[in-house]
């Protein structure tokens, strides 16, 4: 990179701190890890308005939100016990939960009344924090499902439907919810309902001749890995589960496996008596999987740890920015401060909350930032007697858009929008 460009970054860098991260802000986000929105709001059947009924379905849209963002039942169950339950410790909730509620309404939905509440993110976060419990951010992997069903003889693969006829020239846009919804079935719809409910991002594939040239509905029923992935190469994602399903007695048995690139990080069987409940299940173990990796503690009396992160491959104005953007909004980072800016190298100085494994599993969420050479962790200590860490990164901006749709062929999936409640999934860890 030359001078001119150097001096346009430094001045760059001068306009940032003087004026903010707005601009960055505006620019684009992680190239496949999905921001959750929704996870503050929360909606719960009601008998009726009064203030008994409403009372309770405030702990019930306290219950809600706390799930998504602990990804932890036993937590949540301790945090804001059900009524029938006896469990109180020093660390369940005093009181009422309406000094959580920022607004709720009442609506009807097929006839059936409903409280929609929006819970106070920083009100929620205080308490969390105070109580030492680890948050799950909003910035949460992306989960690839390929979901093969048998019933009785009758197999199929549960995906999303191609709208966009094979003529048009144009890329496919991502469908609105009212079309997702028209697509809903006896099995995307209770998996519609536990993304939302759980707030774990999942999509489906389309299944369309280009899949089925990469894999056959033999192999996805097989659980065999090697073209499922291979054929999963299209669509952007951050772990792929496979699962297939089948009729066992009176009800039904799933066999299922969670990926991460080549490793299997989890695999479980699961056998209920009704679809929803098998999908519950399901999505239980994998976000109670994800949210023991990413969930991030408060720091212990206000402690924070630091580390030196050296970028490569910052070129330009807008691959600087898009760093700065992609690091700003990781759950464990709680500042980013430039150092230098030499060249298309950028030092910067984090202050992070919880393990270097958690920074770096957050880090792995963008594909535009790759580990560049050191250990494992990308970690390496400045010397023996200085525990700074230094991360050595190469930004690669062009991953990011490598996965969007080109001109004439449908790449991209539409994630089933998301964001509670769980139970065992017979699930063995890895």
């Amino acid at each position: 990179m030359g001078v001119r460009v150097a001096q346009r970054i430094d001045r760059f860098r001068a306009g940032l701190l003087a004026g903010g991260l707005l601009l960055l802000l505006m620019l684009t986000g992680p190239a496949q890890a999905v921001v959750v929105d929704r996870l503050y709001q929360a909606v719960v059947p009601v008998e009726d308005t009064g203030a008994g009924a409403r009372d309770e379905a405030f702990r019930e849209a306290l219950r809600q939100v706390l799930l998504r963002l602990t990804g932890d039942p036993a937590e949540v169950r301790e945090l804001v016990p059900a009524a029938e339950e006896d469990s109180a410790t020093e660390r369940t909730l005093d009181g009422d939960a309406a000094r959580f509620i920022d607004a709720f309404s009442y609506r009807r939905n097929e006839g059936e009344l409903e409280l929609h509440a929006t819970l106070s993110a920083p009100a929620v976060g205080q308490m969390l924090a105070e109580r030492g419990v680890a948050v799950w951010g909003a910035n949460r992997p992306r989960v690839l499902v390929w979901f093969a069903v048998d019933d009785r003889g009758d197999r199929e693969l549960i995906h999303r439907e191609n709208t966009l006829p094979p003529f048009l020239e144009e890329p496919m846009q991502p469908l609105d919810r009212e079309a997702i919804a028209a697509e809903r079935g006896p099995w995307k719809e209770p998996l519609w309902a536990e993304s939302q409910r759980r707030g774990l991002p999942l999509a489906l594939p389309f299944h369309d001749e280009r899949d089925r040239a990469e894999v056959s509905l033999s192999e996805i029923w097989g659980l065999f890995d090697r073209p499922i992935k291979q054929a999963s190469r299209r669509y952007p994602h951050d772990l792929m589960a496979t699962v297939r399903v089948n009729r066992a007695g009176g009800g039904w048995r799933a066999r299922w496996q969670l990926w991460r690139g080549d490793e299997r990080v989890a695999d479980g069987v699961v056998r209920e008596n009704e679809r929803r409940m098998v999908v519950q299940q399901l999505v239980d173990a994998w976000a109670d999987r994800l949210a023991e990796r990413y969930a991030v503690a408060p720091p212990r009396g206000g402690d924070l740890r630091s580390a030196l992160m050296k970028v490569t491959g910052v070129e330009t104005l807008a691959s600087y920015a898009g760093v700065r953007r992609a690091l700003a909004g990781l759950e464990p980072i709680r500042s980013v401060q430039v150092k230098t800016v030499q060249q298309d190298h950028l030092t910067l100085d984090l202050a992070f909350n919880g393990d270097l494994s958690v920074l770096h599993d957050y880090i792995g969420l963008d594909e535009r930032l790759m580990l560049a050479g050191g250990p494992p962790d990308g970690a390496i200590p400045a010397d023996p007697e200085d525990d700074t860490l230094r991360l050595y990164y190469r930004w690669d901006g062009e991953r990011g858009s490598s996965m969007l749709p080109g001109r004439g062929e449908v790449q991209e999936i539409v994630p089933l929008d998301s964001a509670e409640d769980a139970g065992g999934s017979g699930a063995t860890l890895q």
